[in-house]
């Protein structure tokens, strides 16, 4: 399993990093740099920060990839529109992917709230 770690870059850039992961459950951590909100192309740099993820896991032939509600917090993102973005661009991928070693995706979340928004933003995408 992966756990993405959001703002350990220091660039603008979407690049998402593989590292190892000593003392945690998880093999390895995937870096990456989450845009503030409002900033110019917010909302197209958050997905294509979460394609990065998903590109980088498949390339190394991860069966497994956990996500928090990355941009959410201290990037401000409202939780509503990073939730949308975030599993926009999950399925996205999965769409566009010929095949894929992701077997499973998880979703690491606190907060009644955030669960709430994300079994609301998950039903939306089962209707299309």
């Amino acid at each position: 399993m992966f756990i993405l770690s959001p703002n350990i870059l220091n660039s603008v850039s979407v690049t998402a990093v593989l590292g190892l992961a000593p003392g945690l459950s998880a093999k390895f951590i995937i870096h990456c740099n989450i845009p503030q909100w409002g900033v110019d192309k917010c909302e197209e740099q958050l997905e294509k920060t979460v394609m990065n993820c998903l590109t980088l896991a498949d390339e190394k032939k991860l069966k497994s990839i956990a996500f928090p509600s990355i941009a959410s917090s201290r990037n401000c993102f409202p939780k509503q529109i990073a939730a949308q973005l975030i599993l926009k661009a999950i399925s996205n991928y999965f769409d566009n992917a010929t095949s894929s070693s992701l077997k499973n995706i998880f979703f690491v979340l606190f907060d009644s709230e955030s669960i709430g928004i994300y079994v609301q933003e998950m039903a939306k995408l089962d209707i299309k």
